[in-house]
């Protein structure tokens, strides 16, 4: 009985659905709706179809420039010592690729020029918005930049070094220092930097104790001066014609250690692991560094160009932006502290405490005159 009534009720609900959609689908009821939609379409969509603005972007509201003015920046870059693992020009543009998201108005162009190249630039009154640059190139912009802020985010030793009469007009955004590298199967006793500096006979051959170039603006001899290396017989010195010399001298076993700076230590490091050199010893100096990029911007910008070129002068010395200095081998100009572990914070933790310099200003007459100077010291 329970089973009759169920097909029953069933029976009944599954006509009720067959009669339902013979009302719905009634071909009247649909021809008549039809008939209703195309005239609401032919009513209201030509208003839409036929209408120009809605089919036109508009790429300000798109990048949310709207009432915005465009600004680029010209960087120039210029380089008088090596860096460290990678380019800082590569640095330099990837810094401004973040800049651009924060300021999406304004867009930093990075261009690399000698030494050479600014002099002829400047002296042709061709100037760039914002200059990056470090001993040897800082005297050409000496009556070319803006006074900058006080930075709170940069080290006070550091700083020291950009300052004319007392007016700050460039930041220290990069740090590299000096290590002295040794071969270890030439020395005997590593406890002492004088050690592994010394001449000495090895398989009946004389070899130089220390090799470094003193062709270019940087002093290495400096840092040894301040590291309480002083007097020692020049016959201990292997002269090197460029930096990159003295590291391939280094190579050839040519003297015993070798006065570098991080991106010899890199190179070397890279090497000892591919087992194309033997063991070396490293020690990482203090006290003394020229090895400084700066940042300056041009006295000729005003209103908002002039704003963007101090803030991204500012930005390079943010915390993402020092941070970032830790995938190019170098070190930070702040008091962050960027490497964990490893030779790299070693290096840094030498490169942590006061550092005296050189003014980035200084002409080449005073920096030959410093160099002579150190050298004269270093060696008799």
């Amino acid at each position: 009985m329970r089973n009759f009534h169920n097909n029953s009720l069933s029976l009944k609900f599954k006509n009720f659905l067959i009669k339902l959609n013979e009302k719905i689908f009634n071909k009247k009821v649909f021809k008549a709706t039809l008939c209703v939609a195309s005239i609401l379409f032919l009513i209201f969509a030509p208003g839409f179809i036929f209408n120009k603005s809605n089919y036109q972007i508009s790429l300000d509201e798109y990048m949310n420039l709207t009432n915005k003015e465009k600004i680029v920046l010209e960087l120039w870059h210029i380089e008088t010592f090596e860096g460290g693992t990678n380019s800082r020009k590569m640095y330099l543009e990837n810094q401004a690729i973040k800049f651009n998201k924060q300021n999406n108005n304004c867009f930093v162009s990075v261009k690399s020029l000698t030494e050479e190249q600014l002099y002829l630039n400047l002296q042709s009154n061709n100037f760039a918005d914002v200059y990056s640059f470090g001993i040897g190139s800082g005297y050409m912009l000496t009556n070319e930049l803006n006074e900058l802020p006080k930075n709170n985010e940069v080290r006070k030793d550091l700083q020291e070094y950009s300052k004319l009469i007392n007016k700050i007009y460039a930041y220290p955004y990069i740090l590299s220092g000096y290590a002295l590298i040794s071969h270890a199967n030439m020395v005997s006793d590593n406890s002492q930097i004088i050690n592994l500096i010394q001449s000495k006979t090895i398989n009946k051959k004389e070899v130089k104790g220390v090799g470094f170039s003193s062709t270019s603006s940087i002093n290495p001899s400096k840092v040894l001066i301040e590291n309480s290396i002083s007097n020692q017989s020049l016959n201990n010195y292997f002269e090197c014609s460029s930096t990159y010399n003295a590291y391939t001298n280094f190579l050839s076993n040519k003297f015993i250690s070798l006065l570098g700076t991080a991106r010899d230590v890199a190179r070397i490091k890279n090497r000892e692991l591919n087992g194309s050199i033997g063991e070396c010893n490293y020690n990482y100096f203090s006290n003394y560094s020229d090895l400084i990029q700066y940042v300056g911007v041009s006295k000729n910008l005003d209103g908002i160009k002039e704003k963007y070129a101090k803030d991204f002068a500012s930005y390079l010395t943010s915390n993402v932006c020092q941070n970032a200095l830790k995938n190019y081998g170098l070190f930070s100009t702040t008091n962050n502290k960027i490497y964990e572990s490893d030779y790299m914070s070693d290096f840094e933790n030498a490169l942590s405490g006061n550092l005296s310099s050189i003014n980035v200003f200084s002409n080449l007459e005073q920096i030959e005159r410093e160099k002579n100077k150190s050298f004269n010291s270093l060696f008799n």
